[in-house]
């Protein structure tokens, strides 16, 4: 249904991608939450399935269409076969809750007889076929998420975003919007909910990935919220520090394990791997043999004192040719004789 086939995604050159390297697929039918800290990639990743903005490497397939050959004019038609639900509701103010729920239907050219069929039928599966004539201001807050899912799903969309729907809402009203997006998935609406609601997904314990640093370090079937993967930021086992990731890179191979403990595809076996002597030298702190012949750091054998000399004479003249410059530096017109500095 969806597949990210080696997607990066950069906004600006020189920073760090939004998404690196996602291969990921999601099928016909699935519920997925899609978890992770602010700037993890979600966002990104949800608005190249609505070819809002391209990858700039590799390719996005929804519905098995490759959105890098859809021209720019069969776009709208791409997204009537895919619902968008807001954490802002994002409603017409002006417009009732049928209306909103009609305008989906009437941008597309949809006949006022199927119109007047559709619309009442969306406002009794999100309860609300009593406040049709309300305005957004008039409704609560689930409410007004109840008519957004209502708008999104009116077209009977294969694919359903769902864009922090809770985020705006109490507990008692959160549940309920998730009952109606479950009970829409079980008609067979994929549904992507990218979500910080820890409740929600542990209530329902569907498949979970979890996104760091544009990267997805946890696919986990009928997943909780939190996890012991080293790699978890939300779980609190990495620091949400994006520049701490920049200096460690998510393809470590201790980082790479998976959330169970288990090694991942890109690790090698469970065993111990390490070279003793890479090891030693990698936590020794870095040594000039010049200042420390005797280093005993299993390297001295293979140096030949005669070069350790030349290095020092060579260091020894560098350092007299700096103070030379010094002097340029302080009198560049030659002014002050060698008699004068001394």
């Amino acid at each position: 249904m969806i597949r990210f086939d080696d997607v990066t995604k950069t906004y600006m050159r020189g920073q760090h991608p939004a998404v690196e390297n996602l291969d990921i697929e999601f099928t016909r039918g699935e519920f997925v939450f899609l978890v992770g800290a602010s700037g993890s990639g979600k966002s990104t990743l949800m608005r190249m399935v609505l070819k809002e903005v391209a990858p700039t490497r590799g390719t996005v397939y929804v519905a098995g269409k490759d959105l890098s050959r859809i021209p720019s004019w069969k776009v709208p038609s791409l997204r009537r076969d895919i619902g968008m639900v807001f954490q802002d509701f994002r409603l017409l103010p002006s417009k009732t809750a049928y209306q909103n729920i009609e305008f989906a239907l009437a941008v597309i050219g949809t006949p006022r007889k199927v119109v007047r069929r559709l619309v009442p039928e969306m406002l009794e599966m999100v309860g609300l076929e009593d406040k049709g004539k309300r305005l957004p201001h008039e409704l609560s807050g689930g409410e007004q998420q109840r008519v957004a899912i209502a708008r999104a799903y009116v077209n009977r969309p294969s694919i359903l975003l769902a864009d922090e729907p809770t985020g705006n809402l109490d507990p008692a009203t959160a549940e309920g919007i998730l009952d109606l997006l479950a009970e829409i998935n079980e008609r067979g609406t994929t549904v992507v909910m990218a979500t910080h609601d820890r409740t929600a997904v542990d209530r329902m314990q569907r498949r979970v990935v979890e996104m760091v640093g544009g990267q997805v370090v946890r696919d986990q079937p009928h997943g909780t919220y939190e996890t012991p993967a080293p790699v978890s930021v939300i779980s609190g086992n990495l620091p949400d520090d994006s520049a701490h990731r920049a200096e460690h890179p998510l393809d470590d191979e201790e980082l790479r394990s998976d959330w169970d403990g288990a090694p991942s595809p890109q690790s090698p076996p469970e065993e111990d791997q390490s070279d003793p002597a890479v090891d030693a030298a990698q936590d020794a702190p870095a040594q000039d043999p010049a200042d420390d012949l005797t280093a005993d750091d299993g390297l001295a054998d293979d140096v030949i004192e005669e070069d350790l000399i030349d290095e020092r004479e060579a260091r020894r003249a560098r350092d007299e040719d700096l103070s030379a410059e010094d002097g340029f530096a302080e009198d560049p017109f030659g002014t002050t004789t060698e008699g004068d500095r001394r």
